[in-house]
């Protein structure tokens, strides 16, 4: 949009933070305006994707803006921030595929975006991203981590154990309790995430807890280009969405960064894309200049934001403007999922025959919680997701198998003709 390209100062005050910041794409080109400062030194992948890869990613990131939809639509969240890892809960989930089968197995993998690939496929496209990820900037921290705690007692299925170590390198620790299950997973969590995320488990646990399947996701970045301490202004206004404005500490800077923009669903939209290191990893930030945020997140999806990255370029001299802040959000997903298309998986109809060896299971919740902190320096970014598996409600028993009373009664009147106790039966 040439109107936007000729801004030569960019006001980001209504940023929309997306779930975007680990996107594996190199941005700018190194010349021009920026040609004194660092540029990016990574400007392709080590290596060429596979399809099966390629299919992954390409439906991670539709996974992520069905996600974000479900979860920032105005009657769930109408004013609060929003901030979803779905790396992060693709990962937990589909470490949790690995158990499932029939229509519970499908409809995860539709959700996640896998189709009809194997099992073999997803399982080492999952694998070899959790190689490639951490490998592509020496300067950028990228860790992921699984891992699983079930009940003391469980028989776990030997190929579902197999497969997890091999292609999620997740280990498997006992529990005695599900409290127990609970304190392991917060203090693994805390600890994979270097503290950002203390406790992704909150509430009390289910009874018939009888496994977690988890994930951690770390990211810690400095920018290519930092921003000035000294440039940051302390009161800039800060448009709501109600009008009313309020003070935000604005981080300044000129150049070292690409922008663009362009049409969605009628409203004009403003990019940027400030990159981390070496360019590997950026943060792409999008801001509609006409209509509501709300309205840009139900209408954005994978062909929309490819036409803004399209449209991002270098322009000389420009100024950007990114508000400092920190966030940090914790959410059930279950509804979420539900919504977007795997409602067995939840149900008493749930199919997971490779979990637990002579047990019907179900997910109970996904509990899903992240921090991310953005400053002059850089992001630090951290999400924990964990899959709660439950023991499924059998059909109600009703076994004698304690003294009773019994009495044997004409059942329209009410007449009792005989009545006792059994306290042996073998008397």
């Amino acid at each position: 949009m040439p109107d936007i390209l000729s801004r030569s100062r960019l006001q980001l005050g209504r940023l929309a933070v997306l779930p975007l910041v680990l996107a594996v794409a190199a941005c700018g080109d190194g010349t021009g305006p920026n040609s004194g400062r660092a540029v990016d030194s990574l400007t392709a992948l080590p290596r060429q994707l596979s399809a099966v890869e390629r299919q992954g990613i390409d439906a991670g990131n539709a996974f992520a803006l069905n996600l974000l939809r479900r979860v920032a639509a105005p009657a769930n969240e109408p004013t609060k921030n929003v901030l979803l890892s779905p790396l992060s809960v693709s990962m937990a989930l589909g470490l949790t595929m690995n158990g499932a089968a029939g229509t519970t197995l499908s409809e995860m993998q539709q959700v996640l975006g896998w189709g009809t690939r194997t099992r073999s496929e997803i399982n080492n496209a999952y694998r070899d991203l959790q190689t490639l990820l951490p490998s592509l900037d020496p300067t950028v921290t990228v860790s992921l981590a699984n891992g699983i705690w079930t009940r003391r007692g469980s028989v776990l299925d030997t190929g579902f154990v197999r497969e997890a170590r091999e292609f999620f390198r997740a280990p498997v620790e006992v529990s005695p309790s599900p409290q127990a299950m609970f304190d392991a997973v917060n203090a693994w969590g805390d600890r994979e995430t270097k503290g950002m995320v203390p406790r992704v488990l909150t509430q009390a646990p289910p009874d018939n807890l009888l496994m977690i399947l988890a994930n951690a996701v770390y990211f810690s970045g400095t920018w290519r280009d930092r921003f000035d301490p000294a440039r940051t202004r302390a009161n800039t206004p800060f448009t709501l969405a109600s009008g009313a404005t309020v003070p935000v500490p604005m981080m300044m800077r000129a150049d070292g960064f690409t922008a663009g923009g362009a049409s969605i669903g009628g409203s004009t939209v403003m990019a940027a894309e400030l990159p981390y290191g070496n360019g590997a990893y950026s943060m792409l930030l999008l801001m509609p200049q006409s209509g509501s945020v709300d309205a840009l997140v139900q209408q954005l999806d994978t062909a929309r934001l490819g036409s803004v990255v399209r449209s991002l370029q270098s322009i000389g001299g420009a100024e950007i403007g990114v508000p400092r802040f920190t966030l940090s959000s914790s959410r059930d997903l279950s509804a979420d999922l539900i919504a977007l298309g795997m409602p067995q998986a939840f149900s008493d109809g749930a199919e997971f025959p490779r979990l637990i060896v002579n047990e019907t299971e179900k997910i109970g919740f996904v509990q899903h919680a992240v921090t991310l902190e953005v400053n002059e320096r850089g992001t630090r970014a951290a999400a924990v997701t964990a899959v709660g598996v439950i023991r499924v409600s059998l059909p109600p028993s009703f076994i004698f198998d304690k003294p009773f009373v019994f009495a044997i009664r004409e059942r329209l009147s009410g007449t009792i003709l005989f009545i006792g106790v059994i306290r042996d039966p073998r008397a």
